[in-house]
């Protein structure tokens, strides 16, 4: 409804004119509807409820205050405002004025002083999601400023809050700030710890996908910096999951940049740098300093990969130089790396006196951050990492340990039923017996399966002909009758009879116990011949056509066999195509090699089914007719051909069958010999 409103209004405005969805009243979830939707400018006019929600929501939201604004408010709205509507006086404007300048140079000390004022009144409110949101906002705050200890103090009193209230969010982002506050202070491994707790916390609580998106560009990052490159696709595979269903440009951008920097330090620096191409085009859109320092970290990277040293130092001294510096300790982290690089290059001494300012700056923050653990620290409770761990997992704990007794048990058991049957083993031939074995197996599997299939498909034609063959006894039924009896007599012994054919060809075409009859054959008569016995016996308003550029097309071939394999095709493609087109096509994919298409417009193929298809027995539709031994068969034959068929896995608008056939067949070369 939001989204269809907002359409209708747009489609009204003149051009120019720009639309601000006065959002105020509405919660977040409506405005992050509308955001969703394409809408940018929103207004609001109660400045705590303002701020809350600019904390909370995304970033290139463009907020306007359109309500009338106390002096003791400015510094709660201008970190976040867009735009000032309208002031009532010029002793307002003259404020407005001087407190930009504390807004815009000292945003991370504004989190701070309106965050503190903003937590009590969430809570009073039991806006839960947002205080928490809030508070892990000053965390990250503390820390991008150096304020280490101060950092991890309101993270771990931030979890006793949350613990107390109840609060799984409340400490699953309390993980996330610890983890904010490690990464900040250069601490990549404790950092990585703390965001994989909040995105397990995460992952169990309804509705906390966008929380999720937020942790995992840092995390990627993270993990790929400290090449932890086995876990990156699993993690980088969830993020894409959670965009596809909450498409966002930020996260698009980060999506990108995380892929380059993998492709990058996986050895592929040309398929990273393409996608680089495209977070820059994202960036320059939304035009965030936050994002353009990550793309040019990762382009130094980028460069420093294919030996371009000079371009990627540009990169470093662009990072180094930013008007908003990163937090301290990872800026020291920055010089450090380009100080590595100079060495590389050869620029010793630049590079040791990189280091040596490096070296001082680290220390002095040591003696800071001491110094604060003293003064801020002092009579403050002290939380143990590994109880914070614990009593989050305090619930599942039960459940984990049953479950764990269970699975010794099992393996138990296992053990010792295994241990009784190797010794019984080790007495006769351990080979002969494993490939008893398996082929006892086997058979029983296949057996099973073969009788549970051919007992259903076959009952249903002998039904069929025993109750209708009854039927045609009864002198009293009419023609009309007797002539629908009769059609359904013949179907039924015509299904009967192919269903006996597959299993005696199944049986017949087993490597080696089946001569072909080769001889040559003009492929596109076969086609031709093969698509009119289909559209003869066809069940489907489905078009079937053949479509081939050649006039002519000479094979050695068994003609009955490739008739059999596309006619299977056709009539299998036939049974889930009520409707559109089937096409048969011929090609010469080389002068070698003829290549038969079968393509239609169905319900397709599950992709996590096409490895299945080929094999015994198996189904696409339960509930359809069949053997299941079709597209097996036309495996088997195209194989001792000496061809190959397969499903082509990019074709979405239904399915499309593919085989390939030798112009001279490599068993009859060496049958001539």
């Amino acid at each position: 409804m939001i989204e269809e409103n907002l359409n209708n209004i747009k489609k009204e405005l003149p051009s120019g004119v720009k639309l601000v969805a006065v959002s105020k009243f509405h919660p977040f979830p409506d405005i992050l509807t509308a955001y969703q939707a394409g809408q940018r400018c929103f207004g609001e006019n109660r400045p705590q409820e303002f701020a809350a929600k600019a904390l909370q929501l995304p970033q290139d939201i463009e907020w306007h205050f359109i309500g009338h604004l106390q002096t003791n408010k400015l510094k709660l709205v201008l970190p976040y405002a867009y735009l000032v509507e309208s002031v009532d006086s010029r002793y307002l404007l003259d404020l407005i004025d001087n407190s930009l300048n504390y807004s815009k140079e000292a945003p991370n000390d504004s989190i701070i002083q309106w965050g503190n004022e903003l937590a009590p009144l969430l809570k009073k409110q039991k806006e839960y999601k947002t205080l928490f949101q809030l508070k892990q906002l000053i965390v990250t705050a503390y820390a991008s400023r150096g304020d280490m200890n101060m950092a991890i103090d309101h993270a771990r009193r931030m979890y006793k809050e949350a613990k107390e209230l109840n609060s799984p969010i409340g400490i699953a982002l309390s993980s996330r700030a610890i983890g904010d506050a490690y990464l900040n202070a250069n601490m990549q491994e404790p950092a990585i710890e703390s965001y994989k707790e909040a995105l397990e916390l995460l992952d169990k609580i309804p509705g906390s996908e966008i929380l999720e998106q937020e942790i995992l560009p840092k995390f990627i990052l993270t993990l790929i910096q400290t090449s932890h490159m086995d876990e990156v696709r699993i993690y980088l595979q969830k993020f894409e999951n959670l965009y596809a269903g909450n498409p966002n440009p930020t996260f698009h951008f980060f999506i990108c940049a995380c892929n380059a920097y993998y492709n990058i330090e996986s050895g592929d620096p040309e398929k990273g740098k393409a996608e680089l191409d495209k977070a820059r085009k994202i960036h320059e859109q939304l035009n965030y300093l936050y994002l353009r320092s990550i793309y040019n970290y990762i382009l130094a990277q980028y460069y420093q990969a294919v030996g371009k040293y000079e371009l990627a130092l540009q990169q470093y001294e662009c990072l180094t130089k930013v008007p908003k510096a990163p937090a301290p300790n990872k800026h020291i982290g920055l010089q450090l790396e380009c100080a590595q690089l100079l060495t590389q290059m050869g620029r010793t001494e630049e590079a040791y006196r990189i280091y040596q300012k490096a070296n001082r700056q680290k220390d002095s923050l040591n003696a800071l951050s001491y110094a604060r653990q003293i003064n801020d620290l002092r009579g403050m409770y002290q939380i143990d990492r590994m109880e914070i761990r614990n009593q989050i997992q305090r619930n599942q704990i039960i459940l984990w340990i049953i479950i764990a007794s269970i699975f010794i048990l099992m393996l138990v058991l296992l053990l010792i039923v295994r241990i009784r049957q190797e010794s019984n083993r080790l007495l006769r031939s351990k080979e002969e017996l494993e490939i008893a074995r398996k082929y006892a197996e086997n058979s029983i599997r296949t057996k099973s399966l073969f009788l549970s299939n051919m007992s259903h498909e076959i009952r249903t034609p002998l039904n069929a002909l025993s109750g209708f063959s009854s039927i045609l006894t009864d002198e009293s039924i009419d023609n009309d009758t007797r002539y629908q009896c009769n059609d359904i007599i013949q179907q039924n012994s015509e299904l009967l009879l192919k269903l006996i054919n597959d299993v005696i060809d199944l049986s017949n075409l087993d490597p080696g116990k089946l001569t072909f009859n080769f001889k040559e054959c003009d492929a596109v008569n076969i086609c031709r011949n093969v698509i009119n016995t289909v559209e003869k016996v066809k069940q489907t308003q489905a078009g079937v056509s053949f479509v081939t550029s050649l006039d002519k097309l000479t094979l050695r071939t068994d003609e009955a066999r490739l008739q059999q394999v596309l006619i299977n095709l056709l009539i299998n493609a036939t049974k889930f195509t009520t409707e559109g087109s089937i096409t048969l096509t011929l090609e010469k994919e080389s002068e070698t090699i003829a290549l038969f298409t079968v393509t239609d417009t169905g319900c397709g193929i599950l992709r996590e089914k096409q490895d299945q298809i080929f094999n015994r027995f198996e189904k696409l539709n339960e509930g359809a007719q069949g053997t299941g031994l079709g597209l097996s068969i036309c495996q088997l034959i195209i194989e001792q051909i000496g061809g190959r068929i397969w499903i082509d896995p990019d074709y979405t608008e239904g399915a499309r069958f593919r085989f390939t056939h030798p112009v001279w067949p490599a068993k009859e070369k060496e049958a001539e010999r």
